[in-house]
């Protein structure tokens, strides 16, 4: 079994190695292990792991030794003083670094802290320069979901640590589920986290790290992004200096260009993100095979696009039920991640700015960038976008299309009603003419009486078209003169 100081001497040659451009490391071997073929074996089995993106601690025969050599290192570390600073609990590790709860014991004032070390079995001078410029980092950064830097030193035996606040709070993959967030919540508290990544990148920062682990969620619902332990500078990344261990990163929640070992740009935290909201919004990986071998996820990284999220069932802590659920995600929130989580970065959102800014449109039932809207859907989200105008709008319109069939109904009945009042009228008028045409003395010309009836008629008819009094109209009737029109025309 191997040896904590041999492993210790592995892991330093291999952390010096891999840090060079390949066509140096031949000749920094031969130098380092001077002969020691167990030595050059050992560091030439990593760096192969290395090249090929597997995880090398999983498959490497030294795993079982560093694991338990980490677990003693870590009892010892307990209990240590750190300047004004006690270690009191191990919070978590991952990485290079390994965090510690500690209170600060020089009697100046009572205050808790999170303290970052070395992990265990992992010094080494790129290690502890990796260190240093991590520190670096966050003391140019000043967010209220960035977790703040508070102080620095070097332990007694030289090794960097920094002093960071303390965040009470839960990874946000958890605090989704326990507070059971529906999508639009999920959606919201995700943006507080881009909001950060964005601001660190306005800050030339790249993150290369973001999964659950490294963003809590406080209980008063705000987000705090941890551990810039892998970041870059990106006005000071040069091709070889974007190598990243495939340790020191979470293969899961990396870029396909991550794993390559190619440049990496703003673009390569947009896919991260990707792969967070998918997790958030359906409780899975986009990786079929995330409970495979890491082999086969990184391959599946590299050159396999995920399934839309809407294909998967709502996750057990959806709020509402299964259809509802994925209706939410098909469609809009299915193209923003299918854009988020392409292959290649330049076909990605350009930056979390834009990623974020289609989510917000998604929120604010806008047509989103990532999806090519036909004319029906975006009716349907102005519609949706303007509710109480909208419900108003209809509300008039109903009315008035309402007033408009009332008073098209009243006309039509006054018409009819006209038209038969002057049809009785009319009826009228010739049963009484026609009775005091049997009264009266007959008419000394042909044809002149049908004349004058038909006169009195047209008469008649045009008063009763004007006015609705029957008594009138009787009046009018009898007040025609009797004589005879032939007679009246002499």
């Amino acid at each position: 079994m191997i040896s904590a100081s041999d492993w210790q001497q592995v892991k330093t040659v291999f952390h010096e190695a891999v840090d060079l451009p390949p066509a140096d490391r031949a000749a920094y071997l031969n130098r380092a292990c001077t002969g020691n073929t167990w030595l050059l074996g050992e560091v030439e089995t990593l760096l192969a792991a290395h090249e090929s993106a597997a995880d090398f601690l999983e498959e490497s025969a030294a795993s079982k030794a560093v694991g338990l050599f980490e677990q003693e290192a870590t009892s010892e570390r307990i209990g240590r003083r750190l300047g004004p600073y006690q270690l009191e609990a191990e919070l978590g590790h991952g990485g290079m670094g390994q965090v510690f709860r500690a209170r600060r014991v020089d009697g100046q004032y009572q205050s808790q802290v999170a303290i970052k070390l070395v992990r265990a079995g992992c010094e080494s001078p790129s290690i502890h320069k990796r260190f240093l410029a991590e520190r670096q980092i966050l003391a140019t950064l000043t967010h209220p979901a960035i977790a703040r830097l508070l102080d620095g030193g070097t332990s007694e035996t030289g090794a960097p640590y920094l002093v960071m606040e303390l965040v009470d709070g839960i990874p946000i993959d958890q605090y989704c589920t326990t507070n059971t967030l529906s999508v639009a919540a999920r959606l919201a508290l995700f943006l507080s986290v881009c909001e950060a990544v964005s601001y660190a990148h306005r800050h030339l920062v790249v993150h290369r790290d973001l999964k659950p682990s490294n963003i809590l969620i406080t209980p008063e619902g705000k987000a705090k992004l941890l551990d810039f332990g892998v970041a870059k500078v990106l006005d000071s990344m040069a091709p070889r200096a974007t190598v990243t261990l495939v340790r020191a990163l979470t293969v899961h929640y990396s870029s396909p260009e991550q794993i390559r070992g190619e440049p990496i740009t703003t673009a390569s935290d947009v896919y991260s993100l990707g792969v967070l909201l998918y997790h958030l919004l359906t409780d899975r990986s986009p990786y079929t095979s995330a409970k495979g071998l890491v082999s086969e996820v990184v391959r599946e990284i590299c050159e396999r696009q995920p399934d839309p999220p809407s294909r998967w069932p709502a996750p057990s802590s959806s709020p509402c039920g299964e259809h509802k659920w994925r209706a939410q995600i098909r469609g809009d929130l299915d193209s923003i991640l299918m854009l988020a989580l392409q292959k290649d970065p330049a076909r990605r959102y350009s930056s979390v700015d834009l990623f974020a800014e289609d989510i917000q449109r998604y929120l604010d039932y806008r047509p989103v960038r990532a999806r090519d809207s036909a004319l029906g859907d975006q009716f349907v989200k102005l519609i949706s976008r303007h509710r109480r105008v909208a419900g108003a709008s209809l509300g008039a319109l109903l009315l008035l299309v309402t007033a408009a069939i009332w008073v098209s109904q009243e006309e039509r009945a006054s018409n009819t009603t006209a038209a038969e009042h002057v049809a009785a009228a009319h009826r009228t008028a010739r049963v009484l003419l026609e009775a005091r045409r049997r009264t009266d003395p007959p008419s000394s010309k042909p044809g002149s009486e049908r004349a004058g009836t038909e006169q009195t008629l047209l008469r008649l008819e045009a008063l009763a078209a004007k006015t609705h009094d029957d008594e009138a109209l009787r009046q009018a009737i009898e007040a025609e003169p009797r004589t005879d029109p032939a007679a009246q025309s002499r």
